[in-house]
């Protein structure tokens, strides 16, 4: 193998690597950790970058070779939890590869080979974490990931998660030895992280989830070299709640932020306030939850807000990943504005200006329905006019009402939920879910998942206990969602970030709840079932395809898949391990624990 070496200024490295394979293109190398080997593209944080992005600047594996895509390596966790999941974001770090699993497990691989070099297993070591058995987690035991935080010395540097019983611990990341951690939380109180943690400027920012449990969401911010916390922003504003409500409100931060150094600010999406589809006793359009939030990067205060669900009654979360682009504005293509991507479960995809918040493609609001008046019902919401993949009514043939239990009525979207049957699209679980989407700086395209999924919705005035499994939802509206007479479906698709329109959509069976990976001219993603394929980005032609139940322990493809280059050869990685509600709800999605490593021959 015979490799040129070009430099390009100062920022990156174009390697020309001929005799690996036939039909293999020129290898765009992104600046790799100083001081480290030239030859390697890393993975560092969860979206790749701060921008989450989740694009990789790398042409080796492209259209014309990635149907010849053969597995390199194959690493079994050994968690095989019918509870827990596997959607972790590997980070790939000169060489090293560090994933986690729903146990809280971290590993560190020969990101060539896959081979153990340290493991860190909380749960076996005495004292260090409590049973899982003692914590409450809503939708499966999960760890997305890790964060790495370069050291002062080349070479060095931490790995740092989050646990589900709400510690934050940082590990060293060429032995696992644990360098710090910090309670930032109570797991008593029915909260956990789950989330990938994100790092910028000496700070690691870190969320939890639990809204089901009726409690107050947060985002914290800890220091990265000592792990104390440098601020603490709750995610409920108290005057847009009705009494106390605020103080139980939910509204949290499910997943990775993304960051822009530049302005200072730090940008997630919000969940449900809780309880999720009762609205009685928190009156109000109950800020900041189901809401993009912008908070400054140094002191966690609020610089602007966006509420894409006011007064949320459908369980609309808002938590998929923010992902941060430039882009001409539409009727004034001089101006490059600095914009913010995200779609919500209600289905809207909003482009924003992250100076602001201010919608880049007009959003209007638009009169809803209101009735009954005990649920408090906003009497508009905000509606996009980005094209969305999302279906936001019927399609047809999907729903036979004959088959539908007697006396379920079909009522449009934001109808409020009262003692009646109804069945509403997109439903709780339909839309955009918490998952990972992505932008190509190539096409100004951005790619995700969405959900084709009815729902049926009921409650009534003084529902607000918790259900049997502990849940508070002002009804477990899960027990009405039809399993016959319904077809769900699942998305993926590109939308044109400079026209707002959608460019290319794939129809799989199940709804979508797999990230997105950028490599290139290539998007890949996963289904439940265990697929995991690879289109064209520019069209969506399906070009690759490998079901993940064909090796032992290989699970639903629900995971974040990335791509890195190792000594000049480029790797896709994904996880197969399935999910928990959509295992339930959607089969098949079987139980797995590998993760499992793709290049070319």
């Amino acid at each position: 193998m015979k490799a040129c070496i070009l430099f390009l200024g100062r920022s990156a490295f174009v390697f020309v690597i001929s005799g690996l394979l036939m039909g293999s293109g020129p290898l765009i190398v992104q600046p790799p950790v100083p001081g480290d080997d030239p030859t390697i593209v890393n993975w560092l944080h969860y979206g790749n970058d701060l921008a989450n992005t989740r694009y990789q600047n790398v042409d080796q594996i492209n259209p014309s070779n990635v149907a010849n895509l053969k597995v390199a390596w194959v690493f079994h966790t050994k968690v095989l939890d019918e509870k827990a999941e596997l959607e972790t974001s590997p980070i790939a770090v000169n060489g090293k590869l560090y994933v986690t699993d729903g146990h809280d497990d971290v590993f560190a691989l020969n990101a060539a080979t896959g081979e153990l070099k340290w493991s860190y297993k909380p749960l076996e070591m005495p004292g260090e974490m409590p049973s899982l058995d003692e914590i409450k987690v809503c939708c499966g035991r999960n760890n997305r990931g890790v964060v790495f935080v370069p050291g002062e010395t080349p070479g060095t540097g931490e790995v740092i998660l989050g646990r589900l019983d709400d510690v934050v611990v940082a590990l060293d990341a060429n032995t696992g030895t644990v360098l710090w951690r910090t309670a930032v939380a109570d797991f008593h109180n029915r909260v956990a992280i789950n989330m990938a943690p994100q790092y910028a400027k000496g700070l690691v920012i870190v969320s939890l989830s639990g809204g089901e449990y009726q409690v107050r969401g947060q985002v914290i911010a800890l220091h990265s070299d000592s792990g104390t916390v440098a601020w603490r922003f709750f995610t409920t504003e108290e005057t847009t709640w009705a009494g106390n409500s605020w103080k139980q409100g939910g509204a949290m931060a499910w997943q990775n932020p993304s960051i822009d150094e530049k302005m200072g600010l730090v940008f997630f999406g919000t969940g449900n306030p809780s309880p999720d589809i009762n609205g009685h006793l928190r009156k109000g359009d109950n800020l900041y939850s189901a809401s993009v939030v912008a908070l400054d990067l140094a002191t966690g205060k609020v610089r602007w807000h966006f509420q894409e669900t006011h007064h949320d009654l459908w369980d609309y979360d808002s938590t998929m990943t923010t992902v941060l682009f430039s882009m001409p504005r539409p009727k004034d293509k001089d101006e490059i504005v600095p914009a913010l991507g995200h779609c919500a479960k209600n289905g809207n995809y909003y482009i924003l200006d992250r100076r602001n918040g201010a919608p880049v493609f007009p959003v209007t609001e638009v009169n809803v329905p209101t009735d009954p008046e005990w649920q408090h019902a906003s009497p508009t919401q905000p509606v996009s006019s980005v094209e969305p993949l999302t279906p936001l009514h019927v399609v047809p043939g999907t729903i036979d009402m004959s088959k539908l239990p007697p006396g379920m009525k079909l009522v449009p979207q934001y109808t409020p939920p009262t003692d009646q049957t109804i069945l509403i699209v997109p439903g709780d679980d339909g839309g955009c879910e918490g998952i990972a989407q992505g932008y190509s700086p190539r096409t100004k395209y951005v790619y995700y998942g969405t959900r084709y999924e009815p729902a049926a919705f009921k409650t009534f005035l003084n529902n607000q206990g918790p259900d049997s499994e502990g849940l508070f939802l002002g009804s477990k509206f899960n027990e009405f969602t039809p399993r016959e007479g319904v077809t769900n479906f699942g998305l993926y698709g590109a939308t044109d970030t400079t026209t707002g329109k959608v460019v290319w959509k794939i129809k799989i069976a199940q709804p979508a709840k797999s990230g997105v990976l950028i490599a290139g001219d290539l998007v890949f993603f996963g289904e439940g079932n265990g697929k995991f394929h690879a289109v064209d980005a520019a069209t969506g032609k399906m070009l690759f395809t490998f079901d993940g139940t064909s090796i032992k322990d290989g699970g639903g493809a629900q995971a974040a898949p990335v791509a890195y280059v190792v000594k000049g050869r480029e790797y896709i990685v994904n996880g197969f391990g399935g999910n928990v509600p959509d295992r339930a709800g959607f089969p098949p999605n079987p139980v797995g624990d590998a993760i499992v490593a793709f290049t070319l021959p």
